[in-house]
C-alpha cells in the first residue's frame, strides 16, 4: 500500500510540475515592436473656436498672447489604436513622433497625455472630424516630455511610455497625445507638422511601442486544475500521514 501510494503521490508531483512548466513557457516571450500611424491627428484652434481641421495635411501649434490684440491658440491632438500590441506586454518604450514641414521661431513642444472623449464624456469619442476648440477634451497638463523645435523638415521625438502603460490598462485600448508649447511666442510663430493626410505617407506621425517580453493571463483551466491536484495531494498526504 506504501508503495502505491508513493506511486500516486509522485505522480500527482509529476503533472503538478509539468503543468506549472508549461504555464511559464511564455513569460520569457520574445521582445517586440510595433510602429503605428494615428487614427485620427488634427489641431484645434482657439480664435476659431467652433471650427474643425480635420482632413488637412498639416498640424499646427501657435501660442500668440498680446496686451493689445486677442491672444490665440493651437493645439495638435492624435489619436492612436493600440489593438496591435499583444495582451500582457511589459512596456519598456514608447516615442511619438512627427515631422515638421514649416517651423517659424523656435518652440519648447510638450507632450501631453490627453482624454479620448469629447468635453469628458466617457460616452462620445473625439474623431478629426468633430473635434473643435470649444469641445476638445481635458488633457493632463503635467508634460510626459519637451523638445524644443526649430528646424524644418525635420524628424522630432517624444517619449510617451507612462501614456502608454496607462492606456494599455484601460478597456478602449486606445490613447490620445497632445502636443503644445505654453509660453507665449510672437504673432507670426508657429509649427506644422506633417499630417497623416500628408501627400507622402512616410511623413505621417507614428508612435512605436516596444516591449521587452509578454506576460501572459494565467489559464482559468489551469488554475482549476491546479487547484484541484493540489487538494488531491494534500488528502494524500494528510491520509498518510494519519495511517502511520
Amino acid at each position: 500500500m506504501k508503495v502505491k501510494r508513493s506511486s500516486a503521490l509522485a505522480a500527482l508531483l509529476g503533472i503538478v510540475i509539468l503543468l506549472l512548466s508549461l504555464s511559464t513557457k511564455s513569460v520569457s516571450a520574445q521582445p517586440g515592436e510595433v510602429t503605428l500611424k494615428p487614427t485620427d491627428d488634427t489641431y484645434v484652434d482657439s480664435s476659431n473656436p467652433n471650427s474643425n481641421y480635420g482632413g488637412q495635411n498639416y498640424l499646427q501649434i501657435t501660442n500668440y498672447n498680446s496686451e493689445i490684440n486677442s491672444a490665440y491658440e493651437s493645439i495638435v491632438w492624435l489619436k492612436f489604436n493600440l489593438s496591435s500590441v499583444p495582451d500582457g506586454a511589459v512596456i519598456d518604450g514608447a516615442k511619438l513622433r512627427l515631422r515638421t514641414s514649416s517651423v517659424t521661431g523656435s518652440f519648447n513642444v510638450n507632450a501631453y497625455s490627453g482624454s479620448d472623449f469629447l468635453n469628458a464624456s466617457a460616452v462620445v469619442s473625439w474623431t478629426e472630424l468633430t473635434l473643435t476648440y470649444s469641445n476638445m477634451p481635458s488633457y493632463n497638463t503635467t508634460s510626459m516630455d519637451t523638445v524644443l523645435v526649430a528646424t524644418n523638415n525635420q524628424w522630432y521625438n517624444w517619449s510617451v511610455v507612462d501614456a502608454v502603460r496607462d492606456a494599455l490598462n484601460s478597456t478602449a485600448r486606445t490613447i490620445t497625445m497632445v502636443l503644445f508649447d505654453p509660453s507665449p511666442h510672437g504673432l507670426l510663430s508657429s509649427i506644422s507638422f506633417n499630417s497623416k493626410e500628408f501627400f507622402i505617407s512616410d511623413y505621417a506621425p507614428t508612435l512605436t511601442v516596444h516591449w521587452s517580453g509578454v506576460v501572459p493571463e494565467f489559464p482559468t483551466f489551469l488554475v482549476l486544475s491546479l487547484y484541484v491536484m493540489a487538494t488531491l495531494l494534500a488528502a494524500t498526504v494528510y491520509r498518510k500521514r494519519t495511517h502511520r
